[in-house]
């Protein structure tokens, strides 16, 4: 083997062993399983798809770094639709590759406007006098 054909070959690699990083807006896009009850006041912006891993690469990556490489690609579209939650469907089973489909919701404003009412603090005593 030659220099450029080694040199081809790594470069290959190298671009095939890439995994979705999240971006500073993305990380703070909640993900939800098996939780309904949590996106019951939300609105609804749209269903993401994220998908790491191929039939020819798989085997460089572990199977936690091509799941949150997909988590990580579902949050930067959802944040990119204006949602700040998904809620993660069942997810679909490939081999060599980690393929998840869920909807994303906006959901800040709804728990933002109910912080707005007083708290009560159910630590203090409001039946004594002063």
């Amino acid at each position: 083997m030659n220099f450029r054909t080694i040199l081809m070959l790594l470069l290959g690699l190298n671009v095939t062993a890439c995994v979705t990083f999240p971006t500073e807006e993305s990380a703070h896009v909640k993900i939800l399983w098996e939780n309904s009850a949590a996106i019951e006041n939300c609105t609804y912006k749209g269903t993401v798809i994220g998908s790491q891993g191929h039939f020819y690469d798989y085997w460089l990556h572990s199977d936690r770094d091509m799941v949150w490489g997909t988590l990580n690609e579902m949050r930067i579209k959802s944040h990119a639709l204006g949602a700040d939650t998904v809620y993660l469907y069942q997810p679909l089973k490939f081999l060599g590759s980690v393929t998840m489909m869920g909807n994303a919701y906006q959901c800040s404003d709804i728990q933002s406007s109910a912080s707005q009412y007083p708290q009560i603090d159910a630590t203090q005593d409001t039946t004594s006098s002063q």
